[in-house]
């Protein structure tokens, strides 16, 4: 009878979360002839093939997702048996805030093996954009929070966790008018990204007006995709959630790179309340530091 060695099966499932053998190497911190050879190793010892190639991308078979069901299950409890005996004297209360770009099924994943760790800790979470998170802090609403910043407003506190690039995006038959104001889609009123896009437009004496709000990414793109107008987004959020499934489709977008102005990059931190760290807060950051920026 064969046995399924648990290392074999958190491999399967950081990969289905990663996309990738490559990505999901790095998560793991194993070399990615390694990772390939735990799954050609758990072939062999089912006699099936897990994955398969569909437009020249790795996929699962259906051999592959069923075993996937399973592993899930399997890291879950293991887990959550070997927490139970190694449980931490850490305790109390940390309300964490986050952008809509890291509440993803990664973020999630850190959040859950985070409260089966510090069972003690109670973990609240919630969901806005950066501005929302700032003033959240300050008025010591939330205890820490995950962010999107230009560099220009980093804080000597801020953890950095990674830099990204913004960019124009806009319908692909969408033809920008010089004579007019540009129609702006955006996320909200006090969006950061916005701000930024009228004082860089100003100087060149061009000015926008918008024409479209949403809080959500996805509700936001599909309004540049009708031809609406053009925004601002994350291309790391925009490559995330394509290319399959229900990640977003790039199908009629593309980034204006002739006449606007270019976009800095901006830096995603984790940022404290009142620039202080309790123990709460460090066990999370070196999660997510272990977890999120290597994906």
């Amino acid at each position: 009878m064969s046995t399924l060695d648990i290392d074999s099966m958190r491999a399967l499932t950081v990969i289905a979360e990663s996309g990738g053998i490559t990505r999901a190497a790095k998560r793991l911190n194993l070399s990615q002839s390694a990772v390939s050879h735990k799954m050609k190793r758990l072939e062999g010892k089912l006699n099936r093939n897990l994955f398969a190639r569909s437009d020249g991308k790795l996929v699962f078979s259906a051999d592959g997702e069923k075993l996937l069901d399973y592993a899930r299950r399997l890291v879950r409890l293991h887990d959550e048996a070997c927490a139970s005996f190694h449980q931490s004297d850490l305790e109390g209360e940390l309300r964490l805030g986050i952008t809509e770009d890291v509440s993803a099924p990664g973020m999630a994943q850190i959040l859950s093996s985070f409260s089966t760790s510090f069972p003690n800790v109670t973990l609240t979470s919630r969901v806005a954009h950066t501005p929302e998170l700032n003033r959240w802090l300050q008025a010591g609403e939330i205890d820490m929070a995950l962010i999107e910043v230009f560099e220009s407003d980093l804080l000597s506190t801020d953890h950095a966790l990674g830099e990204q690039q913004i960019a124009w995006l806009q319908g692909e038959d969408f033809v920008l008018d010089p004579t007019r104001a540009i129609p702006f889609v955006t996320y909200h009123k006090d969006c950061f990204y916005k701000a930024w896009a009228e004082q860089a437009l100003a100087k060149s004496g061009r000015s926008l007006h918008v024409v479209f709000e949403c809080p959500s990414i996805d509700g936001m793109v599909n309004a540049v995709r009708s031809g609406l107008g053009i925004g601002l987004v994350n291309l790391g959020v925009l490559q995330q959630r394509h290319p399959r499934g229900r990640r977003m489709d790039p199908h009629g977008l593309k980034v204006e790179t002739e006449v606007l102005p270019v976009p800095p990059a901006i830096q995603h931190v984790a940022r404290f309340s009142a620039g202080i760290s309790t123990r709460q807060m460090e066990k999370l950051l070196e999660a997510i530091k272990t977890e999120l920026v290597t994906q």
